[in-house]
């Protein structure tokens, strides 16, 4: 990874999740960033002199008083419709709160925002759940921040804060069939937090041209095995 950069700041949406926790941990190990600023709607515990556990309300994100500027930002915020409760209150977190900061991100001049979509995200998709993160892709890709990176993961593994059950069920059933998931259906097969989280990382500290890149798990894998190089 690059060398440290003394005033480089992480701001990381959804750092209690699978992935955001990740994310925290793999900031932390290297020292590009020198503020890594771990958004949650819960007290968590500061983890070192980098780290920056910050509440937020995000219905109110523009009092937040983020340092946007010049920031990377991982967003890793997203549910499930069972965990939300609603079909209404799903499209609140994945759509409406990730489009939010990325308009926050835009206009207080982020350089990077970095969204953990889904690899079935289709604007169009029949599927509600596709459809919602092919919305919020389309519009953080619009939104005006000048690197934007779309990830698209399977079904994530990795110690969550709560079991999923439909999640566990799904993960029992693939992870015996990953030798045989090839071609076209390489896609299906499932990958760790950890290996998302060091790939939206490795992305941000390489990639200083502005635009729109979209990662499937192939190469999410290929990014986070760059960084145990």
């Amino acid at each position: 990874m690059p060398e440290a950069e003394s005033s480089r700041v992480a701001i990381v949406p959804g750092a209690t999740g699978l992935v955001g926790r990740n994310l925290v941990r793999v900031l932390l190990e290297g020292d590009a960033y020198a503020r890594v600023v771990a958004l949650a709607r819960r007290e968590t515990p500061t983890l070192g002199p980098r780290h920056e556990p910050t509440l937020v309300d995000y219905d109110r994100l523009e009092e937040a008083h983020l340092p946007m500027e010049g920031a990377d930002v991982f967003c890793a915020l997203g549910t499930t419709i069972r965990d939300a409760g609603s079909r209404e209150a799903f499209r609140r977190v994945d759509f409406t709160y990730v489009v939010r900061l990325a308009a926050v991100a835009a206009s207080h001049g982020a350089r990077s925002f970095s969204l953990v979509s889904a690899v079935s995200a289709d604007p169009k998709s029949r599927v509600f759940y596709s459809r919602i993160k092919g919305e919020a892709e389309r519009a953080v890709a619009a939104s005006g921040v000048p690197i934007v990176h779309l990830f698209r993961p399977s079904l994530l593994l990795g110690e969550r804060n709560a079991i999923r059950m439909g999640e566990s069920v799904a993960a029992a059933l693939l992870r015996p069939l990953t030798p045989v998931l090839r071609g076209p259906l390489a896609n299906l097969r499932p990958i760790f937090g950890e290996t998302v989280a060091r790939a939206m990382v490795a992305a941000a500290l390489t990639d200083d041209v502005p635009g729109v890149r979209v990662y499937d798990p192939a190469a999410m894998r290929r990014l986070a095995a760059s960084t145990r190089a």
